[in-house]
């Protein structure tokens, strides 16, 4: 009866997603202050067969983002896997720093028909932005996309979508207000803005905007909106205020799943077995000025199981139950470790 339900679930394709997120690699090519990627062992690109067992499960999901704690670019398959998922009809995008976007890497982009390229930016100028992102440098990643654009254009082709992703940080935010115009310049659609919800060490905690002068940051993301709509720009943000109560994860994990460059299917990028050093101990991160480590959360891995089937697992269905937004915010003792030492709840 197993055996006979299994093939069921393998023959009727995956769950209906709104998007999967797939870490085709945890290599980069760049060490941002804030990201704990320098500090991750055992890096690796996603070898293209794990990928391709993938494609018989993305039948009900809208888009595949390629991204993790990694620089995409980097990984010889990428233009192979994104071929293969438009093969299935599928919307796909990833975010990268800009540094690898040559002429020939754009003009595959923009051939293969990819829909979404989301760039990421942490200021407006390259003495802020080459401070924080360490290892880019502002003014290529800009000739990079003015050319991509120029590509594009003679190639009379729509896509991809051009996003700007900013981090806001304490030693940016005065920086956010330029990045409209800075948009318009290079025909970028729509600016993504975050803020720093994991703090990896001490001396990171000073550039987190939780609750901090409140009213000043409310004033440039608003000011920020104003000037983009006068641009005709998307500009989306989440407010850095945390709530006094834990309440819902901010991220969609009951319409979503993301996959390690190891095959490890997890509700969020927090949750990914990457977060490790080379001997296994997991990385560690500061929550309300604590230390507290990573606690890694896969339900299963695609080299062994399909995708539906790990899906379909009595114990993610419990998690993805605790963390359903229609229903009561769950006590915190009931949720996994990682999930109750997480800004997501909060903010």
């Amino acid at each position: 009866m197993l055996g006979w339900m299994n093939t069921f679930l393998d023959r009727i394709g995956s769950p209906e997603l709104d998007w999967i997120q797939v870490e085709v690699t945890s290599r980069c090519n760049a060490a941002c202050v804030y990201c704990p990627q320098p500090l991750i062992g055992h890096k690796r690109h996603m070898p293209l067969g794990l990928f391709k067992t993938l494609l018989p499960f993305l039948r009900y999901t809208d888009l595949v983002y390629l991204q993790g704690w990694g620089e995409p670019l980097l990984n010889p398959d990428l233009f192979s896997m994104i071929r293969a998922c438009k093969a299935k009809g599928k919307r796909v995008g990833f975010t990268t720093n800009g540094m690898l976007l040559d002429e020939e890497t754009s003009s595959k982009v923009i051939d293969l028909g990819t829909d979404i390229i989301s760039i990421s930016l942490a200021g407006a100028t390259p003495a802020t932005h080459d401070r924080i992102r360490k290892g880019t440098d502002l003014v290529k990643i800009i000739q990079n996309l003015d050319r991509m654009q120029q590509i594009r254009a003679k190639k009379k082709a729509r896509h991809p979508e051009i996003h700007f992703s900013y981090l806001m940080l304490a030693s940016n935010l005065h920086e956010l207000q330029d990045v409209a115009g800075l948009a318009k310049h290079l025909g970028v659609g729509q600016v993504v803005c975050s803020h720093l919800t994991w703090i990896q060490n001490r001396g990171l905690w000073p550039e987190a905007l939780f609750n901090r002068e409140a009213d000043r940051v409310t004033g440039i993301l608003e000011a920020t909106a104003a000037e983009a709509q006068k641009e005709h720009l998307v500009f989306a943000f989440n407010s850095p205020a945390l709530r006094n109560e834990a309440g819902h994860c901010s991220e969609n994990v009951c319409r979503s799943s993301v996959v390690s460059a190891a095959g490890d299917v997890v509700p969020c990028v927090f949750a990914l077995p990457t977060l490790s050093r080379d001997d296994g101990q997991p990385l560690s991160h500061i929550f309300h000025d604590s230390l507290e480590p990573c606690r890694p959360l896969s339900f299963g891995n695609i080299a062994q199981e399909s995708l539906t089937r790990i899906w379909e697992k009595e114990a993610y269905h419990r998690f993805r139950d605790l963390h359903d937004p229609t229903a009561a915010a769950p006590d915190m003792n009931s949720l996994p470790p990682g999930c109750r030492s997480c800004y997501k709840r909060e903010a």
